[in-house]
Protein backbone atom coordinates (compact mmCIF):
# COMPACT_ATOMS: atom_id res chain seq x y z
CA UNK A 1 0.00 0.00 0.00
CA UNK A 2 1.16 3.53 -1.24
CA UNK A 3 1.47 6.18 1.32
CA UNK A 4 0.40 9.49 -0.18
CA UNK A 5 2.28 12.26 0.40
CA UNK A 6 0.76 15.93 -0.08
CA UNK A 7 2.97 18.28 -2.68
CA UNK A 8 5.00 21.23 -1.75
CA UNK A 9 3.56 24.70 -1.91
CA UNK A 10 5.03 27.08 -4.52
CA UNK A 11 6.81 29.40 -3.44
CA UNK A 12 6.12 32.43 -5.19
CA UNK A 13 8.18 35.84 -5.95
CA UNK A 14 8.47 38.91 -3.12
CA UNK A 15 4.78 40.38 -2.78
CA UNK A 16 3.20 43.57 -3.59
CA UNK A 17 2.65 45.51 -0.31
CA UNK A 18 -0.62 48.11 -0.32
CA UNK A 19 0.65 50.97 -1.25
CA UNK A 20 -1.45 52.76 1.69
CA UNK A 21 1.43 51.19 4.10
CA UNK A 22 4.41 52.93 1.95
CA UNK A 23 2.40 56.31 1.56
CA UNK A 24 4.38 58.99 3.52
CA UNK A 25 7.50 56.31 5.06
CA UNK A 26 11.13 57.38 5.44
CA UNK A 27 13.48 54.36 2.92
CA UNK A 28 14.65 53.38 6.43
CA UNK A 29 11.45 52.98 7.48
CA UNK A 30 10.43 51.19 4.02
CA UNK A 31 13.17 49.26 4.92
CA UNK A 32 12.26 48.31 8.46
CA UNK A 33 8.33 47.59 7.42
CA UNK A 34 9.69 45.15 5.01
CA UNK A 35 11.65 43.37 7.60
CA UNK A 36 8.03 43.79 9.83
CA UNK A 37 6.19 42.22 6.73
CA UNK A 38 8.36 39.34 6.30
CA UNK A 39 7.04 35.89 5.06
CA UNK A 40 8.84 33.52 8.05
CA UNK A 41 8.01 35.33 10.97
CA UNK A 42 11.17 32.98 12.84
CA UNK A 43 13.53 34.22 10.09
CA UNK A 44 16.94 35.83 12.24
CA UNK A 45 18.58 38.87 11.54
CA UNK A 46 21.42 36.48 11.55
CA UNK A 47 19.56 34.20 8.95
CA UNK A 48 19.19 37.19 6.81
CA UNK A 49 22.97 38.53 6.85
CA UNK A 50 23.89 35.02 5.79
CA UNK A 51 21.60 34.02 3.08
CA UNK A 52 21.82 38.14 1.97
CA UNK A 53 25.77 37.94 2.12
CA UNK A 54 25.57 40.94 4.38
CA UNK A 55 27.63 41.58 7.10
CA UNK A 56 25.64 40.50 10.04
CA UNK A 57 26.64 43.92 12.64
CA UNK A 58 25.33 46.28 10.07
CA UNK A 59 21.70 44.95 9.67
CA UNK A 60 21.08 45.83 13.71
CA UNK A 61 21.64 49.26 12.10
CA UNK A 62 19.68 49.01 8.94
CA UNK A 63 16.78 47.61 10.97
CA UNK A 64 17.16 49.76 14.08
CA UNK A 65 14.26 52.08 15.09
CA UNK A 66 16.25 55.02 15.88
CA UNK A 67 17.58 56.88 12.51
CA UNK A 68 20.29 58.46 14.52
CA UNK A 69 22.76 59.97 11.62
CA UNK A 70 25.39 57.12 12.49
CA UNK A 71 23.28 54.32 11.51
CA UNK A 72 23.56 53.03 8.14
CA UNK A 73 21.09 52.46 5.08
CA UNK A 74 20.36 48.90 3.47
CA UNK A 75 22.70 49.53 0.36
CA UNK A 76 21.10 49.18 -3.03
CA UNK A 77 22.85 45.96 -4.10
CA UNK A 78 21.18 44.33 -1.01
CA UNK A 79 17.82 45.70 -2.19
CA UNK A 80 17.06 42.29 -4.30
CA UNK A 81 18.44 39.76 -2.04
CA UNK A 82 16.73 41.92 1.05
CA UNK A 83 12.98 41.43 -0.67
CA UNK A 84 13.43 38.08 -2.00
CA UNK A 85 14.37 36.58 1.72
CA UNK A 86 11.41 38.94 3.08
CA UNK A 87 9.18 38.64 0.73
CA UNK A 88 7.93 41.49 -0.19
CA UNK A 89 8.95 44.64 -2.36
CA UNK A 90 8.25 47.31 -0.26
CA UNK A 91 11.62 48.89 -0.39
CA UNK A 92 11.25 48.95 -4.23
CA UNK A 93 7.97 50.34 -4.08
CA UNK A 94 8.91 53.04 -1.76
CA UNK A 95 11.62 54.11 -4.37
CA UNK A 96 9.56 53.62 -7.22
CA UNK A 97 6.82 56.06 -5.16
CA UNK A 98 9.94 58.39 -4.19
CA UNK A 99 10.65 58.84 -8.20
CA UNK A 100 6.78 59.37 -8.70
CA UNK A 101 6.78 56.44 -11.16
CA UNK A 102 3.95 53.81 -12.15
CA UNK A 103 5.06 50.74 -12.84
CA UNK A 104 3.56 51.19 -16.20
CA UNK A 105 5.67 54.73 -17.14
CA UNK A 106 8.22 52.50 -15.44
CA UNK A 107 7.62 49.59 -18.34
CA UNK A 108 7.33 52.33 -21.04
CA UNK A 109 10.72 54.11 -19.91
CA UNK A 110 12.58 50.85 -20.26
CA UNK A 111 10.97 50.31 -23.77
CA UNK A 112 12.04 53.96 -24.96
CA UNK A 113 15.68 52.78 -23.50
CA UNK A 114 15.63 49.80 -25.32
Amino acid sequence: MQRELPLLGRLDGPSVVPPQLIAGLSYREAVRLCWQLRRIKKATRAMLAAECDLYAPHITDYLNPDDEKHRRDLPAHAIPAFEAFTGNTAVSQWIASAARLTVLEEVQAMKAAA
